[in-house]
């Protein structure tokens, strides 16, 4: 019965049954290997908590700020609230000329583990955020050091006590996630769905393979990493105006000493007044820098790439020929898989972000499963070119 069935079937079609079954085998492995293990590290996270050690270690938060007054006025009150037994608060201004200044100096004397720096002059031979984030973090009292922005505020007042506890014997680094704020409208969800499908691709790769990006809006490290090794983490990049974040981690995370917040409690949220701006801006910035990271993770992300691209419109294309055919038990039996795979694709970011305690996302993950690809391309080409805006002057 079976023989009669494979020889009813044009062999052309038998050799695209069997390239469908073969892609979709790798995205399903990649799905639940790859993609599902920052849903896992969240229900383990939940299900076993970590303890603290006996000694909580002391943190100092750093704030990068560049005219953002408003934002300072906003969210620094909600990161001194936090619920830590010993931190301080370190605000780096980078040249502001708006009311930043005397916003630090009243909040200097209000509370008594609040600093504040500036960097002394317009340095134009060094990135700008490099520097601040060397500044803030020699400033640093404490053996911590936990990195954000001015525009961004934590979800809960145990973001602190969540993102120390990760710090436990052999971690140098911890990821700490960070989504846009909730807003309405097309284009505002598209922004909020692809910054949280990078998030998932930088936990994903970084658990599964090897550190892939890092966001200064949420990261931590140990002080001690930034000034080991001849202080190579910062002086490698210093030609580059970006990498303060992800290829500084990548430097001293490259024995795989990291680790990952994976609850709503380290969750960081960022409120950009332009998302559209500030979006494209960290787009081309991430397509720039990482032709720098590590080898294994971005094999992993084109292999995945390439799949998807192969899979989601190639299982509706063979079920298509199948009926026109006549095939019915093959066409069945592709859009069987095909349909599995796609609520495999869309409901792990989904409990993801349910999790997480932030928008859940229905439809926008098969929206732009097709769509990101080309996005990515877009950017990685424009990074091709005028490639000056990247690059600082040598000292």
């Amino acid at each position: 019965m079976v023989q009669e069935l494979l020889l009813s079937i044009p062999f052309w079609l038998q050799v695209a049954g069997l390239c469908f079954l073969g892609v979709w085998l790798v995205q399903m492995l990649l799905l639940f290997v790859v993609r599902y293990r920052m849903l896992y590290r969240i229900k383990t996270e939940l299900k076993h908590k970590i303890p603290f050690a006996e000694a909580q270690p002391g943190v100092s938060v750093v704030v990068y700020a560049h005219n953002q007054a408003d934002d300072l006025i906003r969210n620094l009150p909600v990161i001194l609230d936090n619920d830590y037994p010993d931190f301080e608060v370190i605000v780096v201004d980078d040249g502001s000329t708006d009311d930043t200044e005397s916003v630090l100096t009243q909040m200097d004397q209000r509370s008594e583990h609040f600093f504040h720096t500036s960097l002394a002059e317009k340095i134009t031979t060094l990135s700008h955020r490099k520097m601040a984030m060397l500044l803030g973090v020699k400033a640093a009292h404490n053996s911590i050091v936990l990195m954000t922005d001015a525009h961004c505020v934590p979800a809960t007042n145990r973001w602190i006590a969540d993102m120390a506890k990760h710090f436990t014997e052999g971690v140098d680094a911890v990821l700490g996630p960070v989504v846009y704020e909730n807003r309405v409208g097309l284009k505002n969800r598209f922004y909020q769905w692809d910054l949280f499908d990078r998030l998932l691709d930088m936990f994903n790769l970084t658990l599964a393979v090897k550190t892939y990006g890092g966001w200064n809006c949420n990261l931590a490290f140990r002080k001690e990493t930034v000034f080991a090794n001849r202080n190579e983490a910062f002086q490698k990049y210093l030609f580059l105006n970006p990498g303060e974040d992800d290829l500084f981690l990548k430097e001293i995370t490259a024995k795989k000493n990291i680790s990952a917040a994976c609850s709503k409690e380290a969750l960081m949220i960022a409120q950009e007044s332009q998302m559209k701006y500030t979006w494209g801006k960290e787009r081309l910035k991430r397509a720039f820098t990482q032709r720098y990271y590590f080898l294994a993770p971005r094999v992993v992300k084109k292999l995945d790439v390439v799949t998807r691209m192969l899979c989601m419109p190639g299982g509706l294309a063979f079920a298509a020929v199948c009926a026109w055919l006549q095939q019915w038990w093959l066409m069945g039996g592709g859009l069987l898989l095909w349909v599995c795979y796609l609520l495999a694709y869309a409901l792990i970011p989904y409990f993801t972000a349910k999790r997480l305690g932030i928008r859940c996302f229905w439809l926008m993950p098969l929206l732009c499963a097709l769509i990101t690809p080309l996005i990515d391309a877009w950017y990685a080409i424009r990074s091709s070119f005028n490639t000056k805006q990247f690059y600082v002057c040598r000292i």
